[in-house]
């Protein structure tokens, strides 16, 4: 080790040249032959799409079906298995798309937390679900990354019981609704107690705190109704949300 040290730092001739021999090999590029490396190019193209797809139906698929409490047709899974915590109750319905990446959490003081997911949904990479009360979203509902829904305080408000790693009361726990055709976008933080009318857009980034109107766009922190889409009532003219 005391001479590789000493050819780290150059002293003398010969660790010198055994330096810069060093540096030459790392710099040393392989003759290209166009035909054998597009030949190879594409094999670990073929073999990625391939391997990763045997991944997903032989196992990734078969597991995390395993832990739901029903699973529809057409599930599809990306980056592996989805992590699911504290006995919650997931249910999936058909054609739905979710990531491995996602973390899906109910809390300990409810016997039964739930989370419902419906057909052709789509929660993307990095969705997390924290369930007390129900977690409810619809069909044909498009959940971008980072998207976090949090039905649940996860720790009480009085600092001394958070001190003593108490549990958030039951009560402080409300339900989340998402009704069909929902667009949730990059990075929104949906809290307890709100429901996402029917083909709603919630702007990335939003922090949404009251109930959305049907067919609105809102976005901020506090959320607020931006505008309004095709068919929205008069409730989402104006206004705060």
């Amino acid at each position: 080790m005391s001479y590789l040290n000493r050819v780290r730092r150059r002293e003398g001739r010969v660790a010198d040249a055994l330096y810069r021999g060093y540096k030459g090999i790392q710099r040393l590029n392989m003759p290209e032959i166009p035909f054998v490396y597009a030949l190879l190019a594409k094999e670990r193209i073929a073999r990625r799409h391939i391997g990763g797809w045997l991944k997903r139906k032989l196992y990734d698929e078969p597991l995390f079906r395993r832990q739901c409490r029903s699973c529809g047709r057409g599930l599809c899974l990306f980056d592996g298995v989805p992590s699911i915590w504290g006995g919650l109750s997931v249910e999936i319905g058909d054609d739905v798309v979710m990531h491995g990446t996602s973390t899906l959490v109910g809390a300990k003081v409810f016997d039964h937390p739930r989370l419902v997911i419906g057909d052709r949904s789509h929660c993307g990479s990095y969705f997390s679900a924290s369930a007390g009360a129900d977690i409810i979203i619809g069909s044909d509902v498009l959940i971008a990354n980072r998207v976090s829904l949090f039905a649940y305080d996860g720790h009480p408000r009085d600092p001394v019981a958070r001190a003593a790693g108490l549990p958030a009361e039951a009560a402080s726990s409300r339900p989340i609704v998402i009704e069909d055709g929902a667009w949730i976008c990059m990075g929104s933080i949906i809290l307890k107690g709100v429901t996402i009318g029917k083909n709603a857009i919630v702007a990335a980034g939003s922090v949404v705190v009251e109930n959305v109107p049907p067919n609105s766009v809102v976005g901020g922190n506090p959320a607020r109704v931006l505008a309004g889409l095709p068919g929205r009532s008069r409730q989402a003219r104006s206004g705060r949300v």
